[in-house]
């Protein structure tokens, strides 16, 4: 039986509020709260099309969820697909209608990148080896971009673009050993299945290792100050730290899913860490 927490729930809110928090920070290191009426308008648009590309994922990844994630929505038979499809165009068609509220720079971004990217990761990009994990990584650094590109400003956006995307990158790498079981049945082909467990494992701990290094670098090139590297010690270098001693020690499936879920909270004290430390004015 539908109801409104169902609903709710099956637009994932933890990450629409991670990605809303992300905007915010933007704004902060821009210097563009002024701009209120402009700042809620990007967060309803990155909220709309995240929500959307949630359900709209589920919708297709039914069968592997059935096993991997039987407590989803779909995968529970809470909503029909007919009504999640609907829920998911309503969502993108409102996005793409909040779009006219940005700068056309960011609305043609919108339009011509991420919400083609968004569709065609679900239908074909999802299951070949590290593409789908590239593209997911890709999408949530470009919203560092887009919000650059919002507020006029793109240029500090990178370096966090690439933060982002590096984290991003290994945890979807985890979260696809974790899935290794439904997506083997399901015939999806991601890099666990094709190339083992073993090298996964072994890929997992090289990026995270790389990105433990590189995530001190603007600190130690005076782009950012300590207060970005105090944050960004304890809340993304230890979390990495312990993925990487865990998997070093298992490789179970429970060791994907608490490494998953230590990355979402390495993923909020990054943001938190840009936010505390940019020495970037306007």
């Amino acid at each position: 039986m539908n109801s409104v927490a169902d609903y709710v729930r099956i637009l994932r809110p933890i990450n629409i509020i991670i990605s809303a928090g992300t905007v915010v920070v933007c704004a902060g290191i821009l210097n563009a709260f002024e701009n209120i009426f402009l700042l809620i308008s990007t967060v309803l648009t990155v909220g709309l099309f995240i929500g959307g590309a949630n359900i709209f994922n589920d919708i297709q990844d039914k069968k592997e969820d059935n096993i991997n994630k039987p407590e989803r929505p779909i995968a529970a038979g809470q909503i029909s697909l007919k009504a999640a499809g609907n829920y998911a165009k309503v969502l993108f068609i409102s996005g793409a209608g909040m779009c006219f509220l940005l700068p056309l720079s960011a609305t043609l971004l919108v339009w011509f990148i991420v919400f083609p990217l968004l569709i065609f990761y679900s239908l074909k990009l999802k299951s070949i080896p590290l593409v789908g994990n590239g593209v997911i990584a890709f999408l949530l650094g470009l919203t560092f971009l887009f919000c650059g590109l919002v507020f006029e400003n793109i240029n500090p956006m990178f370096i966090p673009a690439g933060l982002a995307f590096s984290l991003t990158l290994v945890r979807e790498l985890i979260k696809d050993i974790e899935d290794m079981e439904g997506d083997k049945k399901s015939g999806l082909r991601t890099f666990p299945i094709m190339f083992g467990l073993d090298k996964a494992v072994q890929l997992v701990i090289l990026l995270s290792v790389a990105t433990g290094i590189v995530s001190v670098i603007p600190y130690f090139t005076n782009l950012y100050s300590a207060f970005y590297l105090i944050p960004l010690v304890l809340g993304v270098e230890l979390p990495l730290t312990i993925v990487v001693f865990s998997f070093m020690k298992s490789h179970s499936r429970s060791t994907a899913r608490k490494s998953s879920i230590l990355l979402k909270i390495a993923t909020i004290m990054g943001i938190i860490s840009i936010y505390t430390g940019a020495k970037i004015g306007t």
